[in-house]
């Protein structure tokens, strides 16, 4: 008897200490006290009074020494939610506008990955109407998908004039409020009264101001067939505007979704867009076209028309009936676009991303540091690039710090602008990567981002690899901005980070030797 009482209170004595440790963890020295190793063990428990200490903790850690690994491991333990205790706290603290933006938008994407059971009254929570733009996203696309995965509990959510309280929660996802309705992206089938809503997709794909927005609108309108034809009206709009991150997530989302009636729209826009170089859009295109109609053909708009005026209206009735070639195909890497440190780099409005830790100063790349040998390839880059190429310079430090307020044109004199900023640089800082993808990011004009680092993150909202990479992934979805990397540095610690940051963009990864 006695035994078994105490082995009943080993649990509550750990997660005491646990708590003990993590509160007093403020600075370096308390850090160092074990912080890091009681974060971890905290990720692993399973019960709700763990997860009350992960959602009391989160925001304390913000500003703390360290924070971000703190905080990493917290948001490993709320992935981990398997009961539906722990799912019903954190959707609780999800509604909670007196916790930051940033664990609200934490704890509404690990809802969505985790495996526990939701409770579909809170995730109906008025709140949420009312939360920042980040938020709002986030709820609907998790409400959707935890819908599609059948993981609402809608026993506590009443009726009322509907036909079902499944009926409430798809009425719910149809009329947030901010458009473009995320959640819809991901269920299965639509109803009449949501097909109805396509319409109001269409304007919002061809006419939105706020990166994001139209992304979600066009994969929502590729997702589901009653939504081709509006994803098709959609692509004149689209490819006229200056708006790189909605022509980059169109070309993506065609293809994803196998948009077999967007072949005659991606054809006109390769013929718009194959007479700006460097430009990554007409390769992207092709490499679209090829994968859609199974046809070996290259960039060249000339031959796509000529094909499509003789055979495209058979082949297209063929393929909406799901029968066409369609395979996959990769983007052809050309000869003729300014190189990177060896990358081919095929954009007319790039953003170089370059670490600013201390590894870059004290690391070597041939004869120089790994930062004067970004510093001089960025500086020569630019210098080459044809007229009318537009480009930023960011160092990635605790916050990003940019060169220019703004994207500038690609000359001799920015050039020299570029490489009087990134010798200025310190280089002697935390860097906060993911932080600094999401701004750049913010920017519609962006289309490709160079990241030159030696891999890793140690400050910002994010630090743990696997985390920067489910939220670069995420931010691809709503940019369509491709990643290529570059890894300066002998270590081979961080390559397998660096190429799938790429990969999961189709951009491509570099390692200069020395």
């Amino acid at each position: 008897m006695l035994t078994a009482l105490i082995l009943s209170l080993l649990p509550c004595a750990q997660l005491d200490a646990i708590s003990d440790t993590l509160h007093a963890a403020t600075d370096k020295s308390s850090y160092e006290k074990g912080a890091y190793n009681a974060a971890k063990e905290l990720a692993e428990m399973r019960s709700a009074e763990a997860m009350e200490l992960r959602l009391e903790l989160f925001d304390d850690k913000m500003d703390t020494y360290r924070g971000v690994y703190l905080r990493d491991w917290f948001f490993s333990g709320f992935l981990k939610a398997s009961t539906a205790e722990e799912a019903d706290l954190m959707a609780d603290a999800a509604a909670d506008k007196k916790r930051s933006e940033w664990q609200r938008v934490v704890l509404l994407r690990a809802l969505g990955r985790c495996s526990a059971t939701v409770s579909g009254k809170l995730m109906l929570d008025k709140s949420f109407d009312k939360a920042p733009v980040a938020v709002r996203r986030e709820w609907g696309a998790t409400l959707g998908i935890l819908l599609h995965e059948k993981r609402l509990d809608l026993s506590k959510v009443k009726p009322g004039k509907l036909d079902s309280a499944e009926a409430v929660v798809r009425a719910r996802l149809a009329t947030p409020k901010g458009n473009p309705w995320p959640g819809l992206a991901y269920v299965p089938e639509l109803s009449s009264a949501e097909i109805e809503l396509l319409t109001a997709l269409i304007r919002v794909a061809k006419k939105a101001e706020q990166v994001g927005d139209s992304a979600i609108a066009l994969r929502t309108l590729a997702g589901h067939k009653e939504g081709w034809n509006g994803f098709t009206a959609a692509a004149s709009s689209v490819f006229q505007r200056e708006f790189n991150s909605a022509k980059a997530v169109y070309i993506d989302a065609a293809v994803k979704n196998k948009v077999v009636s967007a072949v005659p729209a991606l054809i006109q826009a390769l013929e718009t867009e194959s007479v700006k170089q460097p430009n990554r859009f007409s390769g992207d295109i092709g490499a679209a076209l090829r994968s859609l109609t199974g046809q070996g053909f290259g960039d060249d708009a000339k031959i796509w028309n000529q094909w499509y005026s003789a055979e495209g209206a058979a082949w297209l009735e063929k393929a909406l009936s799901g029968d066409s070639n369609a395979k996959a195909s990769e983007r052809v890497e050309r000869d003729t676009v300014a190189r990177f440190f060896g990358l081919a780099i095929d954009s007319s409005n790039v953003v170089f991303l370059v670490d600013g830790s201390g590894s870059m100063s004290t690391n070597q790349l041939g004869d120089l540091s790994c930062a004067d040998a970004a510093a001089k390839e960025v500086e020569g880059f630019i210098t080459g690039l044809p007229k009318g190429v537009m480009f930023q310079v960011v160092v990635v430090e605790q916050e990003p710090v940019f060169a220019f307020k703004k994207m500038m044109p690609a000359n001799k004199g920015n050039a020299a602008k570029a490489l009087k900023f990134l010798n200025s640089r310190p280089f002697k800082s935390t860097s906060a990567l993911y932080d600094a993808l999401e701004q750049v990011q913010q920017d519609p004009m962006v289309d490709t981002i160079v990241v030159i680092s030696d891999g890793g993150s140690s400050a910002g909202k994010h630090q743990y690899n696997g985390h920067i990479l489910d939220g670069a992934s995420r931010l691809f979805e709503r940019s369509g901005v491709r990643i290529h990397t570059v890894l300066v540095t002998d270590s081979t610690k961080h390559e397998k980070f660096m190429k799938e940051l790429a990969s999961l963009t189709g951009g491509r990864m570099a390692v200069p030797k020395n």
